[in-house]
């Protein structure tokens, strides 16, 4: 046991293959990355077009593989040069940093398009040293250059004559003199975690980028979420740029492979042997995280971490357990879904009558499902369209946090057009959705799952849904910024002062109001926390963030390597 206050090395030493329960591929080496991401059910297309020319949009919600995908195209275009394409990663994670100059100043805009010429310019690099004998334009500015006027735009200290040269014209002026220079005809930008800040005017700034940087021989792909991404108004969908839907469809056997093969390769080398005589379980469970990778590899990790309390000595899975594993896929989304009250204050009323339109649809589709044989209980529903601006803006929070899947639409004759969705399966299994009063096996739930539908589901309207949640039109508000010294909601869009306390009025950050939560907002445990605050200074989110080193997280007890850059990948994903 690791005394108080020594440092531990590394993860690996604590708990043997941890690293093989890494949810987010952006934090897991090159080498491992590739012996631990399973195929995606639609991965040959999906490759095809994220390697290929022409702009793309990788939509889907937290957590489905976008950065998989996107990491993997980047891979197989570096070991197939053949291919005469320049490949370029870059990670935009953390551009809600930039969110306080859209709050403070009127140049915004540039300063923001600056950050992203920057990281851009930074991943160039890191691109460039993968290639032998490459030719690099003299005016493309070394590594640590690009560091330090990203660093000084992160802290908003950069100086506007440090970085006037470096624009959108000069960025594809060294794109196409690399191309020519090493006869390559095609350079690839891949951005993950592209357009996901909060701030619609960020978004809008980076769409102007994104198609601005389009050209024959450049081809920008980026991974956006559904619900809450703001195109700006010269991007067009479908014109400006493909979208290709990253969430794999929880169903069919192709499915049930995909997660299969995941678990198989997460496991490997663990000597934890759970899938020989647990197929089914298994398969439950992927059914169970809705077609969202992270949340399968979060009921795995608990099993891997206890497996006494999950394996008897017959190598079976507990079925009870599984049973209750099973809520951790939905209760992720559920979090998600829950955390943007603080990343989008201003649609607060949204997001907490959603929650109540939500369990409306679970209800309807529980009432529907009373009394049918397990071939014929529904995990869908259809709700008459148009259903409305304040309908629709709820459903896109449904799908960005990963609760609702669009599974297009139906025309019902003169009862008129349908929008299809299917909800999360971890709600219906948990919730006494499917399989009613029986007695509730895997088994059965599998029956209800793997079913063919034949349209079975409950038909609704946005009255009908509406009334069912009783709520009204009226409940939907746009909330204005709270004071910062009272908490006292704002009086008009233009107030100056507080008309409770009277203190001055500042602008409202999204970002800085992130930073400052306890780290208790993190999906840690309470004894991590514990442990955190116990044995250092971090106690807000912020002081994880500006611990970018990892060297004080390293230096608590039973932090290695491994869980420090979860922690810092939790505390970056809450402000990304």
């Amino acid at each position: 046991m690791t005394n108080q206050g020594q440092n531990t090395s590394d993860l690996s030493d604590e708990i043997p293959a941890e690293e093989n329960f890494i949810e987010q591929a952006e934090y897991i080496a090159r080498d491992r990355f590739v012996s631990l991401a399973a195929e995606h059910p639609y991965e040959s297309d999906i490759m095809k077009k994220l390697m290929g020319g022409g702009a793309k949009l990788l939509i889907g919600p937290r957590g489905c593989g976008k950065s998989t995908l996107m990491r993997k195209a980047y891979f197989n275009l570096l070991d197939d040069q053949t291919l005469s394409t320049l490949p370029v990663y870059v990670n935009f994670k953390l551009a809600l940093k930039m969110e306080p100059y859209y709050v403070k100043g009127p140049n915004a805009s540039y300063w923001f398009r600056a950050w992203l010429v920057m990281k851009i310019l930074r991943s160039l690099r890191e691109a460039i040293s993968e290639f032998v004998d490459f030719e690099v334009p003299e005016g493309l500015p070394e590594e640590k250059k690009i560091d330090s006027i990203i660093s000084a735009l992160e802290a908003n200290s950069a100086d506007g004559g440090q970085i006037e040269q470096f624009n959108i014209h000069f960025l594809g002026s060294i794109l196409d003199e690399l191309l020519s220079r090493n006869n390559l005809r095609r350079c690839v930008i891949l951005i993950d975690d592209a357009a996901h800040s909060f701030s619609e005017k960020q978004q809008e700034d980076f769409f102007d980028l994104f198609r601005a940087i389009k050209s024959r021989n450049v081809s920008p792909k980026a991974a956006i979420y559904p619900g809450i991404t703001s195109h700006s108004a010269n991007f067009h969908v479908g014109h400006d740029a493909e979208q290709i839907d990253a969430w794999a469809a929880p169903s069919g056997e192709q499915y049930e492979g995909f997660m299969i093969s995941l678990a198989r390769k997460r496991f490997e080398g663990t000597g934890i042997d759970i899938i020989s005589k647990n197929e089914d379980d298994i398969k439950f469970l992927a059914y169970a995280s809705f077609g969202i990778p992270r949340g399968f590899l979060g009921m795995l990790r608990s099993i891997f971490n206890s497996p006494e309390s999950y394996i008897n000595s017959a190598g079976k899975l507990n079925k009870t357990k599984i049973l209750k594993l099973s809520r951790m896929g939905r209760d992720m989304s559920h979090a998600v879904y829950d955390s943007l009250n603080a990343k989008l204050p201003s649609y607060k009323s949204y997001v907490e009558n959603g929650s109540s339109l939500y369990q409306a649809i679970l209800s309807q589709i529980r009432a529907f499902n009373n009394g049918k044989t397990l071939e014929k209980q529904g995990t869908q529903f259809a709700i008459k369209s148009p259903v409305g601006a304040d309908l629709e803006k709820i459903f896109g929070f449904l799908q960005y946090s990963g609760l609702i899947m669009e599974s297009g639409s139906i025309l019902k004759g003169e009862k008129g057009s349908f929008l299809h969705f299917q909800v999360h399966i971890g709600d219906l299994t948990t919730e006494n959705i499917l399989v009613g009063n029986r007695t509730k096996s895997i088994d059965s739930f599998l029956t209800v799952i793997r079913a063919p539908k034949y349209q079975a589901w409950p038909r609704l309207t946005t009255s009908s849904l509406l009334e069912a949640a009783e709520i009204t039109t009226d409940d939907f508000t746009l909330a204005l910024p709270l004071c910062h010294a009272c908490s006292t909601p704002r009086s008009n869009p233009d107030a100056k002062f507080c008309s409770n306390c009277g203190t001055q009025l500042k602008p409202s950050s999204t970002y800085e109001a992130l930073v400052k939560q306890d780290i208790s907002t993190l999906p840690i445990s309470s004894r991590m926390e514990k442990r955190i605050k116990d044995n250092s200074n971090i106690r807000r989110i912020r002081d994880i963030l500006m611990d970018s080193s990892k060297e004080t997280l390293l230096g608590i007890p039973y932090i290695g390597k491994v869980r420090a850059q979860t922690i810092l990948g939790y505390a970056e994903e809450y402000v990304s």
